[in-house]
């Protein structure tokens, strides 16, 4: 029986003698992990990023919005018609919302549904009224400047707080600082003192993302536009009155979140039976919901690379048994000189499981690389695991073991003295 050692310096020499051979190999291992690799990780990334929006949203919070209600059984005389409306969410609301169990704060958010233009232009920005509270419970961070003090709302001062994305779409590229600049909407001037950015790029429901806001106090927006809104549609105008577009509603505990969603959801159905201008979600629920399909699409990519593994490895197998007809002569005299079958199986194995192991780390390298490429061309976040990596090293050395072993028992199995006289 050789040593170990010696099985693995003679599989060694043996791959290096057929270098192009032992190449094209091990080139279906290659692509194979490298497939596993990158798109493992390019879903772990997905699934971060998907997962870390939702957290940023809030797992502790319940978030209610107002939403015109759906026009129905009206003629279009009176769909053309100027008309006033009133839909959405209430300061009764709030206040007997406030007044459930499990519920901590309520920050509320008003849309003053304003135009805001860059010279004639008008933009896809909103001006929004909003409270204290709101910079910490919608988990976003001044870039520059400061956030609105006790005093703003107190005196109700006309600042605002832009997001990143403002500044970009109203102020010229070359504009350095413009804390202290001034923006104006309609009559109204108002002085910038800082600018947000939600790094998560959160969008609420009806009223879209923070960094494309212009955030007042809600104390100074209730001063200027009371609750009433002119919205123009097509040719035609009307008025819509909205006391609040936004609850942001903190749970103290969130193990009873479910329950306290369902109490809230049927106030809502109570009290605006007829409009159904209200919406609710629960971030926590949409957290575990979408963890669950994210496990899924992993499990999914996972297998369609795998299946790549498998021909990569039914590839080596055909070459192995291949090369076994060319060395009949070497296993012969090797018999002949006294090695036993299991030496032969053993020589064998070892060297597909060379050429695996090789072809593994040479596809991590490359499923890394394949990764980084796409975070660096389209912005798509890739994450590589610990687990991915050792699982496709693995399954590499797996594939050879697996596929290996039927040449190698063929190989064992070769009669010296039929062999010889053949050659």
């Amino acid at each position: 029986m050789m040593l170990v050692g010696d099985f693995f310096r003679l599989s060694l020499h043996n791959l290096l003698l057929h270098k192009v051979r032992s190449t094209l190999t091990s080139l279906g291992v290659i692509f194979g992990v490298g497939s596993v690799i990158a798109m493992l990780a390019i879903s772990e990334g997905a699934k971060r990023s998907a997962l870390a929006q939702i957290e940023a949203m809030g797992v502790d919070k319940i978030i209610v919005f107002s939403k015109r209600p759906p026009v129905s059984g009206k003629s279009e005389s009176s769909k053309n018609a100027s008309i006033m409306e009133r839909f959405g969410l209430s300061s009764v609301d709030r206040s007997n919302i406030a007044k459930m169990d499990n519920i901590g704060q309520i920050t509320a958010v008003f849309n003053t549904r304003k135009p805001i233009l860059k010279g004639t232009r008008r933009t896809d920005l909103k001006l929004m009224g909003c409270d204290y509270e709101f910079l910490r419970d919608s988990q976003a961070r001044m870039q520059k400047g400061r956030w609105f003090s006790p005093s703003d709302y107190k005196n109700n001062r006309c600042v605002c707080v832009i997001g990143k994305n403002v500044k970009r779409q109203l102020f010229f590229l070359g504009s350095a600082n413009i804390i202290g600049n001034t923006i104006r909407v309609g009559d109204d001037v108002f002085r910038i003192i800082g600018i947000l950015d939600n790094r998560y790029s959160n969008q609420y429901p009806e009223i879209g993302g923070q960094n494309d806001m212009i955030l007042i106090p809600m104390t100074t927006a209730r001063a200027l536009y009371k609750d009433y809104t002119s919205i123009r549609e097509g040719r035609n105008f009307r008025i819509a009155r909205v006391e609040y577009d936004l609850f942001l509603i903190k749970i103290k505990d969130t193990s009873c979140i479910d329950n306290t969603a369902k109490r809230v959801t049927r106030y809502l159905e109570k009290n605006h039976s007829e409009t159904k201008d209200w919406g609710i979600t629960v971030p926590l629920e949409l957290l575990m919901r979408m963890e669950q399909t994210q496990n899924i699409f992993t499990i999914v990519m996972g297998s369609i690379a795998g299946i790549s593994l498998v021909v990569g490895g039914i590839g080596i197998m055909n070459i192995m048994l291949a090369n076994i007809y060319e060395r009949r002569k070497e296993i012969g005299i090797r018999r002949a000189l006294g090695a036993q079958k299991l030496d032969i199986l053993l020589q064998f194995l070892i060297e597909t499981v060379f050429l695996t192991s090789i072809g593994g780390l040479i596809g991590i390298l490359l499923g890394v690389g394949i990764g980084s490429m796409i975070t660096y061309y389209t912005g798509m976040p890739t994450i590589y695991t610990t687990w991915s990596i050792i699982l496709a090293l693995v399954i590499s050395s797996l594939t050879g073991i697996i596929f290996g072993t039927y040449p190698a028992y063929k190989a064992a199995q070769q009669n010296p003295i039929t062999v010889l006289r053949a050659e």
